[in-house]
Order: C-alpha cells, then structure tokens, then sequence
C-alpha cells in the first residue's frame, strides 16, 4: 500500500485529529505534531490508520464507537483546582497533572498531593483518589487545623469530564468540600 498522509487518511475515516487522539490515547498536540511533519507518525499508528481503512463499515464503526465513551475521560494535562468548604464562596486552589493513570499537584500554602484516576466506562465518570498531604500546623479549608506533625488524607471522588471544568463534592475527614477541576492545557511532549 502507498504512503498516505496523515491528513488524507483522517479524511477518508471522516476524523478528526482529536479524534485520533482519543481512539490511540495520545495528547492533542502528539497527533498535531504528526500532522505537521514536527514529529514523525510512528510506524504503529501509521499501521493502524492503514488497517482502518481497510476494514469493512460495521467493523470500522465498531472501532470508532471508542471514541464516544474516551470523549467522557479526563484528557491529560495540566489542570487548576479550586476548591473550599461546601456551600462557601472562599475556595483555595491547586494545580495538578494527570498523565498515565497518576496525579500530582500542590496548592498555594505547601500541601502536596499524589494518587490515581481511571475511567469507570460502565458509570461513565473519571474516578479519582488523591492522598494529601497537609504541612505541618496547616489548616484545611473546612476549618481543622493539623498539628505540627502535619496530616496525610485520603481523598475519594467522582467527576464528569473536564471539559473544560467539572465540578463534585468530596468528603474531606466528614465535613463535604466542593472541588471544582479546570482544564489548562495538554502537557508538552
């Protein structure tokens, strides 16, 4: 089979890039780069495109229907949280990268946090947990205040996709927190 171009091949399957992104689960900007000739197409993705092309219109459309449910899960990047008391205007905030299944962040006043995220394809939301840990004599935002060993919380919640902002309640050790996640922008390659 001749070489096609990335493009031409998108357009037969009637694709977009970020299409293309989400069905191989690379970054907008990775398949912007191959498009452009930045970077080349590796070999593997350029296989595929030529074995989706050539498949028949239900198997190609069974494959494409994995785009659907990847359009519901977090993109990975770099994303600002904001977060307080629920039911209270003064909210703090983050900043946190998702890449791979990890996150990590840290907020303005020294906590640090680290954890996971997947995405629950079946409930169709982006499940995450999150430990934090509080600096030592630091004060969360619903009013406990740690001790000078500082604390380690686990956090657990659910979110719709952030597109570009979703918002859940948490449980913070018994008191609800609003948390409210901001996409920023894909992280560089």
């Amino acid at each position: 089979m001749q070489t096609i171009s990335l493009k031409d091949a998108l357009d037969r399957l009637g694709l977009k890039q970020a299409d293309l992104a989400r069905l191989i689960d690379v970054s907008p900007r990775t398949v912007s780069q191959w498009a452009t000739g930045d970077t080349a197409l590796p070999g593997p993705v350029a296989a595929y495109l030529r074995v989706l092309m050539l498949l028949a219109a239900p198997l190609l459309a069974g494959e494409l229907s994995r785009i659907e449910g990847r359009k519901k899960m977090f993109d990975e990047g770099l994303y600002s949280l904001s977060y307080g008391a629920h039911g209270v205007d003064d909210h703090d905030s983050a900043l946190a990268v998702l890449r791979n299944g990890k996150i990590l962040g840290s907020d303005r006043l020294g906590g640090v946090f680290s954890g996971s995220y997947e995405f629950d394809e079946k409930a169709e939301i982006n499940r995450m947990h999150v430990r934090l840990q509080v600096p030592p004599c630091g004060t969360l935002v619903t009013g406990l205040a740690v001790g000078p060993q500082g604390a380690v919380i686990d956090i657990v919640g659910a979110f719709e996709r952030a597109a570009p902002v979703a918002r859940t309640t948490v449980d913070v050790m018994g008191a609800p927190v609003d948390v409210q996640l901001t996409y920023l922008g894909a992280l560089p390659v």
